[in-house]
């Protein structure tokens, strides 16, 4: 499998909030730190609050349908649990980003897919989950083409039970916008500036980023795949020579909004995370004020000094007894030569 690009850009996507103009891709640009040349292939929400839908398959209460949706989601028990969403696509042509917010379950397996009014169904994502045993959120983004005409957006378990938490449906259309030529073009942006590789939405498997040089500076690819760490995990790190800076991101899953991340490299603390807290309007955020479902990035700039020539071991230490994972572990050095 290819490895994926290591800065997150392609294919951008971005969902306004419904009170927004167009205008506002000047402070997106300001959000991404990307001014250059170029051009970039954006997709934009429209304006109207009814191009959002948002479903909990545990509620009682009322749901509002948006006029592309005919009726209720229907949820259907069997062998393999199912949930479905009726979509009528508009004559635009406009995407669709659907995030799905799930527990995920030892063995099992979370699939979409795309079932036309007239006509057999298409695979869309084999498995959403990422088998790291947590609460989940992935997104996928469905391009018009594949949908066509009316049709059914699917949720497949492979066993009785479904496990979705919360579902949010985005129509989402092409726009353009700026950036610096060394910046891989395609990407996909949500409300508050999170941003996905075109990897992470196209419903494949996920794999490692790939290291690559910009300039002077290093990125590298620390992690092949999502896992657990609360007890303990070592990563391996090896240094050819001195460093003159290094700074390290990592996208984590569990940590409470109100937990820390303590980071040990060679058997010392280092430093604790610096997190992005998620824009509000994410399906992530539960009942409670300090959880939220997904991931997140943590960055830190480290003590180069603490970086040693040879073999390195980072560690991270979380709340006591909760359940973390981590995945797409980066470390940024420059090197002292340079």
């Amino acid at each position: 499998m290819e490895a994926r690009c290591a800065f997150d850009c392609n294919k951008l996507a971005i969902f306004l909030p419904a009170c927004a103009k167009l205008p506002m891709n000047e402070d997106v640009l300001r959000c991404c730190s990307l001014i250059g040349f170029g051009s970039w292939l954006i997709i934009m929400a429209h304006t109207a609050i009814a191009d959002t839908f948002v479903f909990d398959p545990t509620t009682s209460s009322r749901v509002d349908l948006p006029a592309w949706m005919s009726d209720r989601p229907v949820a259907v028990a069997k062998d393999r649990a199912e949930l479905s969403f009726p979509v009528t696509p508009s004559a635009e042509d406009n995407d669709i980003a659907l995030t799905v917010v799930f527990n995920e379950e030892a063995g099992a397996y979370l699939s979409v897919f795309w079932q036309p009014e007239q006509g057999d169904r298409e695979l869309l994502c084999g498995n959403l989950i990422e088998n790291i045993g947590l609460p989940n959120q992935r997104t996928l983004l469905i391009s018009r083409p594949t949908m066509g005409g009316p049709g059914k957006l699917i949720l497949q378990s492979n066993t009785q039970f479904l496990n979705v938490i919360r579902v949010r449906i985005d129509w989402v259309r092409p726009g353009v916008v700026r950036l610096v030529d060394s910046a891989p073009n395609g990407a996909l942006v949500m409300n508050g500036g999170k941003m996905f590789a075109p990897e992470e939405v196209d419903g494949s498997q996920l794999t490692a980023i790939a290291d690559s040089w910009e300039g002077k500076i290093l990125t590298t690819s620390i992690t092949e795949r999502a896992e657990r760490i609360e007890n303990g995990v070592v990563f391996p790190v090896a240094v050819p020579s001195h460093l003159k800076r290094a700074r390290m991101e990592v996208m984590v899953n569990g940590l409470p909004l109100n937990g820390s991340l303590k980071v040990w490299l060679n058997g010392q603390a280092v430093g604790t995370l610096s997190f992005e807290i998620p824009d509000l309007t994410d399906p992530g955020y539960g009942e409670s004020n300090d959880q939220f479902v997904g991931w997140r990035k943590g960055v830190l700039l480290l003590p180069s000094s603490r970086l040693v020539v040879g073999d390195n071991q980072f560690q991270f230490e979380g709340p006591p007894g909760t359940a973390i994972a981590i995945r797409d572990f980066l470390l940024q050095v420059q090197y002292a030569s340079d």
